[in-house]
């Protein structure tokens, strides 16, 4: 098919601060024919599965597990490469010391990679309403994106642990939060547009290089944290998707198999 669809191309955006620099980018071009949604990654993840999105930013384990229905941009990625701090895990016991856990419901790739991380002896249950409430009831919750970070600011727990810096420590490679994916159909209906946004986030990471401080100005008005402790977190996190995210998004997936969390490894496009 053409490039000439009638029908905007639909790509979500993760509503959260570790994306802004990618969508401060996308904001200053003019792309047409394209429309945006804003939700938190297992939110997305649903709109594309159930064809109310095109493209996003999702779960990379949410790709995995669908990819006979999706097909892998290997345009840029959310990863870190040790401490990344909007991945955390607040606890009443030390990490290691853990038995029951409740995990947050706007994440999978952090679920998944928790349990790869303690192992299949620790018990998982959905976190529900005040974090600092069901540690009465639970050894630890994990938390991500801005909620990570604002208990971060102001623990309500004894022991924190940043679940990339364990990554790191157990593989040495960067861990892949999050991958860009597009429904089949999409990519065959929406090709110029998709090719658009596409170059926007292919750039968008040597752009944010050259000038840091326009994404952390603009990112210090719209959410609720300091520049200060904005230009810190911005330096944990990168978008690319080079050799080194390949082979950690790839040992990931190997990792998520072995732990019952992933039915069979993708292949990932070159």
């Amino acid at each position: 098919m053409s490039g000439s669809s009638t029908t905007p191309l639909r790509v979500g955006r993760i509503v959260a601060l570790n994306m802004y620099p990618v969508y401060h980018q996308l904001e200053r071009e003019d792309l047409p024919g394209v429309t945006f949604t804003d939700g938190l990654p297992t939110t997305l993840n649903r709109a594309v599965l159930e064809d109310r999105l095109d493209v996003s930013a999702m779960s990379s384990i949410a790709y995995a597990r669908h990819a006979d229905r999706l097909v892998l941009l290997p345009i840029g990625s959310v990863s870190a490469a040790g401490t990344v701090d909007s991945i955390q895990v607040f606890s009443r016991v030390p990490f290691d010391a853990l038995r029951t856990v409740a995990v947050t419901p706007h994440s999978a790739t952090s679920v998944a990679l928790l349990r790869i991380l303690v192992g299949p002896d620790v018990t998982f249950v959905p976190l529900e309403g005040d974090p600092a409430a069901a540690l009465a009831s639970v050894d630890g919750v994990l938390l991500i994106a801005d909620e990570a970070l604002h208990s971060l600011r102001t623990p309500f727990a004894p022991y924190s642990t940043d679940l990339g810096e364990q990554w790191r420590a157990r593989t040495g490679l960067p861990m892949v939060f999050a991958v860009w994916a597009v429904r089949r159909e999409a990519l065959q209906s929406h090709p110029a547009a998709i090719e658009a946004v596409s170059r926007v986030i292919r750039t968008a990471p040597q752009a944010h290089a050259a000038a840091p401080e326009s994404a952390v100005r603009a990112a210090a008005e719209r959410f609720d944290f300091p520049a200060s402790f904005i230009r810190r977190y911005f330096r944990r996190l990168s978008y690319g998707f080079g050799p080194q995210e390949r082979a950690g998004l790839t040992r990931y997936l190997e990792m998520a198999h072995s732990a019952s969390e992933l039915g069979a490894v993708p292949g990932l496009a070159a």
